[in-house]
């Protein structure tokens, strides 16, 4: 069952995320300290984030890569998709004009009575 992301409290948000970090670390049996030292984080803030205390973006997504988690930010970093009339609105507007042009014949010249 998926859980509404809305109704939690920031807190209890918080805490799944700790909880989910704590589980992808023992899955891997790793401790809170090679996690900190892969991560380039103190094991303070693993300890604290896996308690459910608030931890830096900067903080979380080294712990998150060197868990081989990262993907989950995955979301963040879509390019946002243009709708087909927006599409159309883009190609008519980089559309070249195009202009009929003819060949000149320089054999047709006819001289100047001047």
């Amino acid at each position: 069952m998926v859980m509404d992301m809305y109704s939690l409290t920031d807190n209890m948000i918080l805490l799944k995320i700790g909880e989910f970090v704590r589980r992808q670390r023992l899955d891997r049996n790793i401790s809170q300290k090679e996690l900190a030292n892969s991560a380039g984080a103190s094991i303070s803030s693993v300890a604290a984030l896996e308690r459910g205390e608030s931890v830096s973006l900067k903080t979380l997504i080294p712990l998150l890569r060197a868990l081989g988690v990262l993907h989950m930010f995955a979301d963040f970093l879509k390019e946002p998709e243009l709708s087909p009339i927006a599409y159309a609105k883009q190609l008519e507007n980089n559309k070249l004009r195009k202009r009929a042009y003819t060949t000149r014949n320089n054999n047709d010249k006819t001289e100047s009575e001047w």
